[in-house]
C-alpha cells in the first residue's frame, strides 16, 4: 500500500520539473545506460538532493526505449514503501511492487521489484543457485529471472543509499553477478566507499561511470540548507559528571525550535517547525524523553508524536512528520533513517553517533528545505541564515566527530554531470590481504565486464638474494661428511659427573657460633646491633590508628571548622537553583566556525548525592550515620545563603523544598571539598594515634662480604648502609643461593632454641649522595649518641600515622641526641625532602613519643631546615650540626 502523504515521503513529488543539476544528471545517466555496452552508473549526491527522484526518472527514460524489468534495493525495510511511493509519484509508466509479491507476477516491461539488500544476500540461496523458497504458489528468484529472459526482457538493478545498503557487499555482489543485469545503477551520499568497490568487484565489474553533484549545487537549488550547526557542551570538571545533558539538550533544542517558529511567523511563512528527538534504543527511552519535554519544556502532550517501536514504521513516521499539530517527533536510533520531515530544522540527539554514514542519515532528516520556505524565497541567498541552517544538538560531544566527518565527506564531492569513467584495480598488501581501489581514467574500457586486472606488491622476504637461498641437495643419494666413520665415537662416551661438596646450610647449625661460622663461610658478613651504645632500645616506637573513636564528635568538628571556598559555595547555590552556566559550543560544520556562549545547565541532584556518598564511603572509619551528620551540618551552614539568594531572586519555595535544595547544595560542597574533609579526618585520627613498640630491632644486619660497607662510628650497626649501586651489583658479586640467605628472618639454633633475628638491606636503606653526607655529619656531631637509617615498611621501623593521608609515614632517620650537653639522649626523627608541599602535609601530625619531625630540604646545593610554614628556613652546616640541635630543641617533646 502506498502512502497518501507524498509531500513528506517524497520531497520533490509536488513538482515534475527537475532542477538544473538534476536534469543534467538524469540526461547523463540515461545516455550512458542506452549505450550498446552500458556501464554501471554511480550517482554521488548529498542527502536531500533528490537521488531517488533522479533514479526514478532515469528508470522511466530507459524503460521508454528498452523492455526492462528492474530490481531496486534499499538498506532499510522502512525505505521499501517509501521507494514504492516515489516511483508512483515520479514515473507513472513504471509498475512498482514489493519483491516478494513481484516474483509471483508475470514479468513485464517497466516492472520494478523493490527489496532490501539483506533480503537477497543469502548464502543458502546462492548454494541452490537461487532456486530457494519456492513452492506450488511461490516462484523462486531463479524462476522469475528465467521467465523474464524467456519473454525477451532485460534486467536492471538499482541500489539506493549504496554506502549503507552494501553492508553485505560480497554476498549481494554474488547475487548481482548471478543476475548479470544489463543495467546497474547505484546512488550514494559519500564520495568514496570501500563497500561499493567491494560490491562491484564481487559482481565482476571492472569499471563504472560516476555522476556527481556537489552540496553547493544542491544548496543553490534550495533543496539543502546552506549551514549545519552542531551544538555541544563544554563542561568544567566539577560539573561534567553531574550535569544532565540529555535534559539540557532537550530544553535548548526546544528553545531553538521556538525561535525558528517565531522567525517563520515574522517572515509570513505558514509553517510549524518540527523538533526531532532521537533517543537511544531501549524500552523506556521514548517515555522518559516525553516526560522531560512535558515537565521541563511545558509542551502539551498532544503536540508530541512518538515512534516507540524498535522497527521503523514509515507510514507512522510520515504521518507524524506531516501532522502540523505535532511539534515534536521522538524516535529511536533504529528508526532514525529513511524518513523525510521537511519542516524539521532541529535534531536533538541523546545518543552517540560516531559512524559517518549513520550521522549523514540523521543530518538528512533536518537538512532538507521545506516547500513553504522554497516558495517564499526565489534565491538561496535570500533565505535568512536562521531558516537556512540545520541544527543538531548533541548530548555527547564525542558524537560531533561523526557528524563533522559526514559533512566533510559530502563537501568533497564535486559536480560531474556528464559522467566520469572510474577503473577498478586489485592490490595485494604486504600482509597478503586483497583490496580493491578505483581511479578516474580518460580511456573507457571496451566493456565494464572485463576481468579485474591483477596487481600485487612484492613481499620483502621475496626479494632476498640467491646467496641466502639453500644450495642444491647432494646427488646420487649420498650424503657428504667432514669426518671418517668412527672418528667421533669417543665423543659419544658420557663424561663422569663431578661430585660437588655440599655447602654448609645455616639452618642446620646447632649453635649460634656454628651459625655465624656457616654464614661467614657462605660469604655473608654479620653486622651486629651495637647494644653497648648509650640508650639503645630493644625496639623502636611506632604508631597505629586508634581502634575506638568518637566519630560523631570528630565529624561535627570537621563540618564546623571546614573552610568553604567562595567559588564552590557560589556554584552550589547556582546548581540547586538551576542557574549554573556552562559553555555551549556551536560549530558550523561546513565553514568550521565556532561560537561559544553561556547557557544554564540542568543538574541531576541524584547524581550529586550519589557522588557525595561515594566520596564519603572512601573516608576512613566513616559510616552511614557519619555521612548523614556531615550532610545535615553542611546543609545548615549553607541554608542562610540559599534563603538569601532565593529572596533576592523573588523565588519563594516551601520549607520542604528549601531543605531539599540545602541538602543538594551540601552534597555539592562535600564533593568539592572531599580532599580537605579527608585531610581533616586524618588529622583528627592522627591526634588520637596509639603509640606502641615496633618489632625488635634485628640482632644483626647481613650483607655479602664481597662488598665492604664503610664503617660508621654512630650508626646502630656500625656501618653506612649500602648504596643503590651496591645493591644492584649483588647479582654479579654473589651467588643466588647466597643472596637467598639475606633475609629478614628469625633463625633458631638446634635443640638449644637460641634465636637470632637478622635484617636485610634493601633499597629503602640506601643513601643518596646528600643523605650520605648528612649521615657522615651525624657521625661527627658530639651531641649525637647514635643514629639509624629508618627503612620503609619493616616490622621494626618507626611508623607514624599521617595527619592528612591514609598511608603511614616512615621518616628517614632516627637520631638519638642530647638536646643540651650532659642531658640523657632521646630519640628524634629527621626527614629529608625535595617536595616542600609534601613536607608541609606530613608535618601536620606531631608524634607524642618523638616530638615534631624535623624536615630538611635541598636548596642551592645545601640542606636547609623547613620552617613551620613549609618554606625554606636557615641553612644547615654539615661541618657543625648545632643548628640542627637548636631546631630540635624548639620542638622537644
Amino acid at each position: 500500500m502506498t502512502s497518501m502523504l507524498l509531500d513528506v515521503s517524497t520531497p520533490q513529488g509536488f513538482t515534475l520539473v527537475p532542477e538544473v543539476f538534476q536534469q543534467g544528471l538524469i540526461e547523463g545517466m540515461t545516455a550512458k545506460l542506452l549505450q550498446t555496452q552500458p556501464p554501471p552508473c554511480l550517482l554521488r549526491a548529498p542527502t536531500g538532493s533528490g537521488k531517488t527522484f533522479m533514479l526514478t526518472k532515469v528508470l522511466g527514460n530507459v524503460s521508454n526505449e528498452q523492455s526492462v524489468v528492474w530490481l531496486w534495493f534499499v538498506p532499510f525495510v522502512n525505505l521499501v514503501n517509501q521507494t514504492l511511493d516515489a516511483v508512483i509519484s515520479n514515473a507513472g509508466d513504471l509498475s512498482p511492487v514489493l519483491f516478494s509479491n513481484g516474483l509471483n507476477q508475470d514479468p513485464g516491461a517497466g516492472q520494478v521489484l523493490i527489496s532490501t539488500t539483506q533480503g537477497v544476500s543469502r548464502a543458502a540461496w546462492r548454494k541452490l543457485n537461487y532456486h530457494a523458497n519456492g513452492g506450488e504458489q511461490d516462484r523462486t528468484a531463479a524462476e522469475f529471472v528465467a521467465l523474464a529472459r524467456a519473454n525477451n526482457l532485460q534486467l536492471g538493478v538499482v541500489v539506493d543509499e549504496a554506502h549503507i545498503a552494501l553492508d553485505h557487499a560480497t554476498e549481494f555482489g554474488k547475487f548481482v553477478a548471478w543476475l548479470n543485469p544489463q543495467y546497474l545503477m547505484l546512488a550514494t551520499a559519500t564520495p568514496k566507499s570501500d563497500r561499493i568497490t567491494q560490491f562491484l568487484a564481487s559482481a565482476q565489474m571492472s569499471s563504472f561511470e560516476s555522476f556527481n553533484v556537489s552540496r553547493e549545487d544542491v544548496v543553490k537549488a534550495r533543496l539543502n540548507k546552506a549551514y549545519i550547526e552542531a551544538v555541544v557542551y563544554d563542561l568544567r570538571e566539577s560539573t561534567a559528571t553531574v550535569a544532565d545533558l540529555k535534559r539540557t539538550v532537550l530544553r535548548q533544542a526546544w528553545l531553538r525550535n521556538k525561535a525558528i517558529k517565531l522567525a517563520l511567523s515574522n517572515a509570513g511563512i505558514p509553517l510549524s517547525p518540527l523538533l526531532l528527538v532521537q533517543v537511544e534504543n531501549g524500552p523506556d527511552a521514548i517515555d522518559q524523553a516525553e516526560r522531560d519535554l512535558i515537565e521541563l519544556c511545558k509542551i502539551p502532550p498532544q503536540a508530541i508524536g512518538k515512534h516507540s517501536a524498535d522497527k521503523p514504521d514509515p507510514q507512522l513516521m510520515d504521518a507524524i512528520a506531516n501532522d502540523t499539530t505535532k511539534e515534536v517527533l521522538i524516535f529511536k536510533q533504529s528508526a532514525g533513517t529513511g524518513f523525510d520531515a521537511p519542516r524539521a530544522f532541529v535534531l536533538a540527539s541523546t545518543k552517540t553517533v560516531n559512524d559517518s554514514d549513520f550521522a549523514m542519515q540523521f543530518i538528512g532528516r533536518v537538512m532538507r528545505v521545506s516547500r513553504q520556505v522554497r516558495a517564499s524565497y526565489t534565491h538561496y541567498k535570500d533565505i535568512p541564515a536562521e531558516l537556512n541552517t540545520a541544527y543538531v544538538y548533541l548530548a555527547n560531544a564525542a558524537a560531533q566527530q561523526g557528524f563533522q566527518k559526514a559533512v566533510q565527506l559530502t563537501d568533497a564531492v564535486q559536480t560531474q554531470l556528464e559522467g566520469q569513467v572510474e577503473k577498478m584495480s586489485v592490490r595485494t598488501t604486504r600482509s597478503g590481504a586483497t583490496t580493491y581501489t578505483n581511479q578516474p581514467t580518460s580511456q573507457p574500457p571496451l566493456t565494464p565486464r572485463l576481468p579485474l586486472p591483477q596487481g600485487t606488491v612484492r613481499q620483502p622476504q621475496d626479494q632476498e638474494s640467491d646467496v641466502n637461498r639453500p644450495g642444491p641437495e647432494p646427488t646420487g643419494g649420498e650424503t657428504s661428511s667432514l669426518f671418517l666413520d668412527g672418528e667421533l665415537d669417543e665423543l659419544d662416551e658420557l663424561a663422569p659427573i663431578e661430585q660437588k661438596e655440599a655447602r654448609p646450610r645455616p639452618e642446620s647449625a646447632a649453635s649460634r657460633d656454628e651459625w655465624e661460622g656457616t654464614m661467614k663461610a657462605r660469604g655473608i658478613t654479620l653486622y651486629p646491633l651495637r647494644q653497648d651504645m648509650q640508650s639503645v632500645p630493644n625496639a623502636l616506637k611506632r604508631e597505629r590508628r586508634p581502634d575506638a573513636l568518637d566519630m560523631e564528635a570528630i565529624v561535627r568538628r570537621i563540618a564546623i571548622r571546614l573552610v568553604l571556598q567562595e567559588s564552590h559555595q557560589r556554584n552550589a547555590l547556582l546548581a540547586v537553583r538551576g542557574k549554573l552556566q556552562e559553555t555551549e559550543r556551536r560549530t558550523e560544520l561546513t565553514r568550521r566556525t565556532v561560537v561559544d556562549g553561556k547557557v544554564s545547565i540542568i543538574i541531576d541532584r541524584n547524581r550529586i548525592a550519589a557522588e557525595a556518598n561515594a566520596a564519603m564511603k572512601r573516608l576512613p572509619q566513616f559510616e552511614e550515620a557519619d555521612r548523614r551528620i556531615l550532610i545535615e551540618l553542611m546543609a545548615s551552614r549553607i541554608t542562610p545563603r540559599l534563603s538569601e539568594a532565593l529572596e533576592d531572586a523573588d523565588s519563594m519555595v516551601e520549607d520542604k523544598e528549601l531543605r531539599r535544595m540545602a541538602r543538594t547544595a551540601a552534597c555539592w560542597l562535600i564533593r568539592a571539598h572531599i580532599t580537605q574533609i579527608e585531610e581533616a579526618l586524618h588529622e583528627e585520627i592522627a591526634s588520637q594515634a596509639d603509640t606502641l613498640d615496633a618489632a625488635p630491632l634485628p640482632d644483626m644486619m647481613l650483607f655479602p662480604t664481597a662488598v665492604a660497607l664503610p664503617p660508621s662510628s654512630k650508626n646502630l650497626y656500625g656501618i653506612l648502609p649500602p648504596t643503590k649501586d651496591d645493591l644492584l651489583g649483588l647479582e654479579q658479586s654473589t651467588l643466588l643461593e647466597d643472596r637467598e640467605l639475606l633475609q629478614d628472618k628469625q633463625w633458631r639454633m638446634g635443640e638449644s632454641g637460641a634465636m637470632v633475628r637478622t635484617g636485610r638491606f634493601d633499597s629503602t636503606f640506601a643513601l643518596n649522595p646528600d643523605e650520605l653526607r648528612f649521615a657522615q655529619a651525624l657521625d661527627r656531631a658530639s651531641f649525637v649518641a647514635w643514629w639509624f637509617r629508618n627503612p620503609d615498611k619493616k616490622p621494626y621501623s618507626v611508623r607514624l600515622v599521617r595527619g592528612e593521608h591514609r598511608n603511614f609515614f616512615y621518616p628517614d632517620f632516627v637520631v638519638c641526641l642530647s638536646h643540651v650537653d650532659g642531658a640523657d639522649p632521646i630519640q628524634r626523627l629527621v626527614e629529608t625532602k625535595h617536595d616542600l608541599k609534601d613536607a608541609s602535609r606530613k608535618a601536620r601530625h606531631t608524634p607524642e613519643h618523638y616530638g615534631k619531625v624535623l624536615f630538611l630540604t635541598r636548596d642551592g646545593g645545601r640542606y636547609c631546615i623547613v620552617t613551620e610554614e613549609g618554606s625554606v628556613g636557615e641553612p644547615l652546616d654539615l661541618d657543625d650540626l648545632e643548628a640542627l640541635r637548636e631546631a630540635l630543641q624548639r620542638t622537644a617533646p
